[in-house]
């Protein structure tokens, strides 16, 4: 035998009956909200060091990427019998464009070279190297120094040694 048992408050509204309503108090949804904001606090450096440490790997390997295409440019100047442009030149970005690609496609121009490096790529010269130059956001990259990445060009060692 079940008995139902009804316990009424001054107002005439059980107790139970209340607390079987479906939904949240005010201090439950604050009390939700503090964990997470706790939690995003804790997780916010981390991704932003992370964010950072990709920002210096993309800048290290579009570096890379162009030593590496004016190397083949060379290579297929000296091949094909064209005259190689004299060391000092500037490197004109439409005589390596062929030779860098993004996913397959060559790029179009300097913006497809710079997207995502917070700086700019500068080509630099014949027999010299590529180098980035930061913008706003990449000053505040210490992987930019940590990675050693050129952030100018190398002064190229003379024939003789020293």
């Amino acid at each position: 035998m079940i008995v139902a048992v009804g316990v009424s408050s001054r107002l005439g509204i059980s107790y139970a009956r209340r607390k079987s309503a479906v939904g949240m108090t005010l201090v439950e949804i604050l009390v939700v909200i503090a964990i997470i904001a706790a939690l995003a606090a804790m997780i916010y450096p981390a991704i932003m060091d992370s964010l950072k440490k990709s920002q210096a790997a993309m800048i290290a390997q579009r570096l890379d990427a162009v030593q590496k295409a004016e190397l083949q440019y060379s290579i297929d100047a000296q091949t094909n019998g064209s005259p190689m442009p004299p060391d000092g030149n500037p490197v004109p970005l439409p005589s390596i464009a062929p030779y860098l690609t993004r996913f397959g496609v060559p790029i179009s121009g300097q913006p497809d070279l710079d997207q995502g490096t917070g700086g700019s790529i500068k080509l630099g010269n014949w027999g010299s190297n590529p180098y980035f130059v930061g913008g706003a956001g990449a000053a505040s990259n210490p992987y930019i120094s940590k990675y050693n990445i050129p952030t100018s060009p190398i002064s190229q060692a003379s024939p003789g040694g020293n």
